[in-house]
């Protein structure tokens, strides 16, 4: 019994801290959490369908099949087998540099609100970036420190193509 406590917890970590860095699409724990944003409006069911499939495994479950077979097969033939899209680690260089960020060493989206969000981006450097992304309807604006950088409009199309 206690080595099956002590495996079970020592897969539980190595999952975890495998998992935090793989670049693959997760397209079933992505197919979790868009059932999950489906089933009900009320953020408080949200959560409490999210804490049920977390007490039961079934978002750790996802996250492991996910990681030694989905990616893996996503990562060999070029195509996640759940959502049909291309692996990550696929987008060139050319792409990310044709934005003008050369140096990006990271980039983190934060949630402000349900129309407001802040896109953080860090250099190689050590520069430090922050813009203010706000959406009215289908239309988005891109600040930074208050000076509009881009005004554009959401295609519905992608954003349920990108969802999925």
């Amino acid at each position: 019994m206690k080595r099956a406590s002590l495996a079970l917890a020592l897969v539980s970590v190595l999952t975890g801290s495998v998992s935090t860095g793989c670049l693959g699409r997760s397209g079933l724990s992505g197919n979790l959490k868009e059932f999950n944003l489906e089933v009900t409006e009320n953020r408080y069911g949200r959560e409490a369908i999210f804490f049920v499939l977390n007490v039961v495994w079934v978002y750790r479950i996802c996250t492991i099949l996910d990681l030694f077979i989905f990616n893996s097969v996503e990562f060999w033939s070029g195509t996640n087998p759940l959502n049909d899209k291309s692996p990550l680690v696929d987008v060139p260089m050319s792409e990310v540099e044709k934005i003008g960020f050369n140096d990006l060493e990271r980039a983190q989206v934060e949630l402000v609100s349900e129309n407001a969000a802040k896109l953080h981006l860090g250099f190689r450097n050590g520069d430090r970036m922050a813009f203010d992304v706000l959406r009215d309807d289908d239309d988005y604006t891109v600040s930074y420190l208050g000076r509009v950088f881009f005004e554009g409009k959401v295609d519905p199309a992608a954003t349920l193509e990108a969802a999925r």
